[in-house]
């Protein structure tokens, strides 16, 4: 399996969360790339899971673009809740 390079201010980015966000909101990669100034074969390696870590700006990007309030959303490891009891 291929190693990225984790460096201080990325975020590790869950591809299916992400996929189905966007699919939800009704935008195309195509158009979410362009709302980001990326290219649509970056959002699409986001999506499969080829890339996997973001610098924490572009996931705030991310969020915003896809009006997303949560930011546990789109991490690859979401913090666990504890249950209530």
């Amino acid at each position: 399996m291929h190693e990225e390079h984790i460096s201080p201010g990325t975020v590790e980015v869950h591809g299916y969360a992400l996929r189905m966000i966007r699919e939800a909101r009704g935008r195309k990669v195509a158009d979410l790339a362009a709302g980001l100034g990326v290219d649509r074969s970056y959002i699409a390696h986001l999506e499969n899971g080829s890339k996997r870590r973001v610098g924490a700006e572009f996931y705030a990007l991310l969020l915003t673009e896809l009006q997303i309030h949560d930011y546990r959303a789109l991490l690859a490891t979401a913090p666990v809740r504890k249950p209530r009891t």
